[in-house]
Parts: structure tokens; sequence; C-alpha cells
């Protein structure tokens, strides 16, 4: 609806005139204009609505706070058919337009600001083809442009001077209904919009499907229907437009709506000849809104309009959330696909409360709409709505930014499982039933599983949004403020390789691992490990010597581990993740080491230690051996500086004298890298199994031993870049005496500690 003075109130009304002399002075502008447009000589106080092909026919009553129509009429059918003026208005237009939005939708429409506010919030039920407003798309990735014929027939305006006054009591009628208008001059005409739509796979796809959609669309009209009915294309033009979607919306009559470019060509031919030979067919497009008022002598119950700016503010928060709702969609389709239910469970949480947060929002403005148009409110009600729907977390840079994080995280997710698939698919099996069948298989005496082990933790903003829905009690939508402990989703965590999980005997415990604390509030997001832990659980899963259907991708949390770890099953039982414990054994080392940090590290002294001489402390080199021993499979890394080996040794290994059977690398019992500022040697029974191999920017050494399938692999790790080298694999028969981890110090200056998460 638009108001002839000024968007934000109506004109003081004049002093009520006689009945006849009012619409003496609407005819004679009329009468005496140039043209037919009623638009240019109608007064102030005529309002001028978007009919969106409802029945508003001459003589009905309207209610403009509400922009809905009103049962009943002043005067009677026969009557006003008499003292009817019919203009012709033969016009016809064609536009193309991108319509993925809804203030596309009714830019295209020509919706008008009032009508477009109360259809916003549902006060408006719409029609033929108006009913395209309500159309939406449901996914980010769908391109989608419109093709609107629009044409006019006639102008309808009442000879009102002729009419005699309204019976009062019919008036009064009208005035109970809440009526505050009638038409007095309609637009004839229809609108034909056909909606055309192609899925893209990207968005430099999508770029390319909106310029073909928009330049098939305009050279759509230009098409000849062949003799045998089909339409006049090339071959290149038909490829272009092949996987093109078509929907009719129209105030024409069809036998079939189109659903292909080719159909919608033929419909478009077709349109013309549709109305009828004298425009019969036509429907309301636009009508024009007499005050009762000015009838009755009485107040005008339209005191104000809303501002242009209000409505476009709510357009906005609309399509905010509408393109929201369509990101939720592909993204909920996206993690499905990878049966990450954790992810999916938060996004059909934020659907929800979106859902629920968009009705309330629209049924406020609904309330607030009339009272400020009735002038029982003031625009600020308006205003204060909108700040605190921008308070609320629905905002539309905190959904998109929440979004976005959800987003990322389904894309490192995803991308970590097409690593894993790169040579041989594995199943995707979410914990519970499938995964507990598939372990405890007596048949599979070995199982691994690649784990995401963060996905399940609590996030502020999901607690935000539900506070935000309100309650019936609750009269307003703001909500308190977020805990300013701000959390993180937990690929976002700094990256240093401090990571893995003790293992030192068969865990005889259930195959689920115990969930995370759903009272914390992600407290692993500030773990600096989330990086290395998934790269080094990619490789490792990877070098596991095991039959296709014995390794699988799951989602079993686990407090400890930031981003991902491997399980071993063995027979049904957890045996450890791969990445394990290690720990510094004092009755090992030379007298000359001084371990640290709960002995996880290990340094030069000067000072001889006040240790015991156990049989099986080194007493030449500065070596020293792991608490655990190493079962099956142990993943575990070691940070350095200056001369360092690292490797590992048979329990048996010498442990006096200076002899090469006493130090690591040196003999049969033992293996190791020797690291010396980025260069690095692998070394067995003395030999040198590598050339030196210089690997730039590294700070750090990774093992990874698989017993039974007799591998030991050693690898250089920069950790900030988080790249991992291989070094050299070794592919050993094991024998069943016990293998400790070993670390020699090559000077003075040399450190080593080693990186593990303790649970």
């Amino acid at each position: 609806m638009v108001l002839r003075s000024t968007p934000t109130a109506l004109k003081a009304a004049p002093m009520v005139l006689p009945f006849r002399q009012i619409f003496n002075t609407f005819l004679y502008r009329a009468t005496t204009s140039s043209g037919s447009r009623l638009r240019a000589i109608s007064p102030d106080y005529v309002l001028e609505v978007s009919a969106l092909s409802r029945p508003l026919h001459l003589g009905v009553l309207y209610n403009a706070q509400k922009d809905q129509l009103i049962p009943g009429n002043l005067w009677k059918t026969e009557d006003m058919m008499s003292k009817t003026c019919d203009s012709p208005h033969s016009n016809k237009s064609f536009q193309v337009a991108m319509s993925e939005s809804f203030s596309e939708k009714t830019s295209l429409l020509d919706v008008s600001d009032s009508v477009k506010a109360s259809f916003l919030c549902g006060l408006v039920e719409v029609e033929g083809s108006a009913k395209y407003l309500n159309n939406k798309t449901t996914s980010t990735h769908q391109c989608q442009a419109t093709l609107r014929y629009n044409v006019t027939t006639e102008l309808k305006q009442l000879m009102i001077s002729e009419l005699e006054p309204p019976n009062p009591e019919l008036l009064e009628k009208a005035e109970k209904r809440n009526a505050t208008h009638v038409v007095i001059g309609v637009l004839y005409g229809a609108d034909a919009l056909m909606e055309f739509h192609e899925m893209a796979s990207d968005d430099s796809s999508k770029k390319e499907i909106h310029v073909n959609l928009t330049v098939m669309l305009n050279k759509l009209p230009s098409y000849e229907i062949n003799a045998d009915g089909s339409v006049k294309m090339d071959d290149e033009d038909k490829k272009k437009v092949k996987n093109f979607k078509c929907t009719f919306f129209g105030d024409f009559l069809l036998k079939e709506p189109p659903s292909t470019y080719e159909e919608a060509v033929k419909v478009y031919k077709k349109l013309p000849s549709l109305l009828g030979e004298k425009g019969e067919n036509a429907v309301p497009v636009k009508v024009w809104l007499f005050p009762l008022s000015k009838l009755t002598g009485t107040e005008s119950k339209l005191k104000r309009m809303i501002s242009e700016t209000l409505v476009s503010q709510v357009e906005k928060v609309m399509d905010e959330f509408h393109q929201a709702e369509m990101r939720t969609n592909d993204l909920l389709k996206s993690s499905k696909e990878i049966k990450a239910e954790d992810i999916v469970h938060k996004l059909e949480t934020f659907q929800s409360s979106l859902r629920d947060f968009t009705a309330q929002f629209q049924r406020k403005i609904a309330d607030l709409i009339p009272a400020i148009r009735g002038g029982n409110m003031e625009e600020t009600a308006l205003k204060d709505l909108l700040k605190s729907q921008d308070a609320s977390g629905f905002s539309g840079k905190e959904m998109e930014q929440w979004l976005d994080e959800k987003e990322t995280e389904i894309k490192i997710v995803t991308q970590t499982i097409e690593e894993l698939n790169e040579i041989t698919n594995h199943k995707i099996i979410y914990p519970g039933h499938d995964l507990d069948i598939l372990l405890m298989n007596p048949v599979s005496r070995y199982n691994a599983v690649f784990s995401f082990t963060s996905l399940n933790y609590v996030e502020p903003y999901l607690k935000k949004i539900s506070n935000a829905v309100q309650l019936p009690e609750r009269t307003d939508l703001s909500t308190p403020e977020q805990d300013p402990r701000e959390a993180f989703p937990w690929y976002l965590g700094s990256l240093r390789p401090k990571f893995f999980k003790d293992s030192l005997s068969l865990l005889k415990s259930n195959i689920s691992t115990p969930e995370q604390d759903p009272i914390e509030e992600v407290p692993w997001y500030k773990r600096p490990n989330a990086w290395e832990n998934q790269k080094l659980a990619v490789q490792v899963f990877g070098e596991i010597d095991l039959e296709q259907d014995h390794k699988v991708i799951s989602y079993i949390p686990h407090a400890g581990v930031t981003g991902a770890t491997v399980y071993g099953y063995l027979q049904g039982h957890q045996i450890h993740s791969f990445a394990c414990k290690v720990t510094l054994d004092p009755s090992t080392a030379h007298l000359n080491l001084s371990l640290t940090q709960n002995d996880s590290q290990v340094g030069y002294s000067r000072e001889t230690q006040p240790w015991d001489d156990y049989p099986t402390r080194f007493d030449s080199w500065w070596q020293v051996l792991s608490k655990e021993p190493l079962i099956e499979r142990c993943y575990w890394i070691v940070n350095w500086t200056a001369k360092c080996f690292i490797g590992v040794a048979y329990e048996s290994m010498e442990r006096k004298g200076k002899g090469y059977d006493s130090v690591l690398g040196g003999n049969e019992k033992s293996w190791c890298v020797e690291q010396d500022n980025g260069s690095y040697s692998v070394w067995y029974n003395n030999s040198n199994y590598t050339d030196s191999i210089s690997v730039s920017n590294t700070d750090s050494v990774a093992v990874y031993l698989d017993r039974k399938a007799g591998k030991l692999s050693f690898y250089g790790l920069n950790s900030n870049t988080h790249t991992l080298t291989l070094l050299h694999t070794f592919n050993i028969k094991f024998t069943n005496e016990v293998l400790y981890a070993g670390f020699t110090l090559g000077s003075e200056d040399s450190f080593m500690s080693v990186a593990y998460i303790p649970y």
C-alpha cells in the first residue's frame, strides 16, 4: 500500500465535505486527467494497494490496518455496475530477474511497502500469481531466476458522484467489522511468472548458471514454434537449458503448467489469448481505496503508515532467516552423508530454534503493525523488536558465523574421510548397535577404528538461541548476555605436538568410550593439538595392515584426545589408541641424565644423580629407556634440541660398556633415528640405512610401531606447518621379547621431551 502523502504519516483529514461534493471533486479530477491512471489523479487520502491477485473488486470493503478484505458492501451490486466508468488500459511488459530472496521477488512483482510488511508477518493471504511470493528456495546451491509477463487491460472506477450515500446502518456495520476503506478503483490485468532453477555444484558453477539463466530467459520470447509444435531452437541452446526446471505461478488458467524450458516457450506464446477476447479473464492487479472516515465524518482509523526504512529492515531480517534456513539444509545434507550425527543433531537443534523464533517474530510483527497503523502504538515498538531480535543470537551476523563454523567443521571431516579413502573406501559407522556388532564379531580378531573424537561438545551459542525462543509468558525476545568465556570449535585449537593416549595392556572394557562431560563448555578447545592428532591419526590408520572390512571410520568421543585418534580392538575389546603414553624410566637412565616433568623430559646433568646402580642402568652411553613396554601398535612423538638418537630396543640389549652392543642402533637388538639439527640418519646393527636426510624446519620425531605387521617407521615433524616427512620404515620380524622406547643424548646441549596426553 503506497500512501499518497508521506511514508510515515497521513495528512490531517480536511473538514468533512458533504458526501456528493467529495465525490464530485474526485470524479472531476479523474475525468479531466490527461490519462486513465488513477495514480496521478487521486487525492492524498486515497491509498494505492497491490492486489496480489486477491478479489478486490469495486465496492469491496478493506481493513488497511491489516491489509485484509472485509465481507460486505456499502451499495448494491446493480447500483455500482450502473455507476462504473471503464477506461481501456492496455499494456504489456516482460521482465527477467534473479529470484532467490524475498526482496528480489517483491521487487519483481512491484509489491508496495505496506502490503509487503503485512505479507511478511502473515496478515495477507495471496492468490494466483502472487503465490510466487510463498515459493522459497531450499538450498544455497539452487540458482533461480524468474520471467515475468505482465499485462493490464482496463481501469474501472466508481462514478460515485452519481451514487446515493450509503445506508448509515451499513456504514456502522462496516466499521464494526474493522473496515477502514472501500475499493473505488481497480486496474485489471494478469501476471505470469515462470521461475526457472538449476542446481550448482559449487560457487564457480553458480556464477555460470546465473549468467546462463539470465541470457536464456531474455531469449525466451524470441523463439518460434515449428509446424509440428516443437520449439525452434539450435542444439547449443538446447544444451544450455537441458537442466532447467520450471515452476509456473499465474493468473492464467492453464491445462498443464510448464516444467521445462521448451514447455515454457509454448505457454508464453499462448498467454495473450488466455485472457479472453475482451479480457474477461483478467484479475485485479492494483486497487485504490477511499477512507470510510470521509463518509462518516469520524476520525480515521488509519493514523500512520510504517516507514519504508522499517519495512526494509523487517524484509532484511526475513531474508536472513531464509538464508540461514537454506544453509542449514545444505549442511544437514552434507553431515548426513558422512554420518556425523553429533553435527546433525546440532544443526537440527539450530533449525528447530530458528523456525520457532521466526514464527514468534512474525506473530509479534503481526500484532504491532495494525497497532502502529491504528495509532495505538508508536513505531519505536517495532524498532525495539528489531533491536531485541538483533541481540537474540538470530542476527544475520551471528547465524552466519555459527554456520560458517559448522561448514568448516564438516569440510574438515569430509576432507579427512576423502584422504582416508584415497586408496580404499572405508565404512563410516556411527557409535552404537552397528559398530558394536562389527567389533564384537568373534571372527574379527583385530579391528581398527579411525575416530573423530571432538564433535560432541557443548556450544554456548545453541544455549543462547534456545533461551531466545521465548516461552508464552515472556514478552520480549532479548536474552541474557553470552558467557564471556568464548568457546571455539575443536578445529581452531592452536597447534603443537602434544598428544595421544596411554596404553600398557588390554583394557577389558566396553567398546564404547566415556562421553565428554556435557556440563563443561567445550573444555578441550584450548588444547593445542587438534591438527597434529588428526594428521598423525590419518598416517597411522593408513599404515595399519588389516583387511578393508576391519578398518572403519567412526565418531567415538574422547575428552582426552582432541581432533582424532585411532582405536584398536581385539575380539571386541578396546586395547588402546595407537597413540601411547611414554615416560622415562629412572632405573635405566645414565647417572649424568636429568629427568624432569614427571619423567617426560631428559637432558644432560654435570652433577651425577644419586640413583642406585641397577643392572638395567646404562653406565657409558647417555641413554634411557621407557617405563612402558611397547604393545602391538604404538605412536609417540619426541621433541628434540641438538643431537639426539630416538628409537626402540629389546629388553635384552646390553646396558654396560662403551661398545656398539649397548647403544641404540649399534646392534641387532635396537633401531633408531639419529637427529642432528634437522639432518637425519637411520641406524640398525651399526649400519646406516639411509644417507643423511636433510629435512628443514623440523623440531620433532614421530615414531610408529606395529609389531604384528612388523613395521617400525620414523618421521620428521614440523610442529608449525604440521608436516610429516617419512624418514624410513623398517620391515622387521619381531620376536616375543619386550620392546621399549629408547633415547640417547648426543651432546651436553641435547634435550628431549616426550609429547603425550595423559589419561
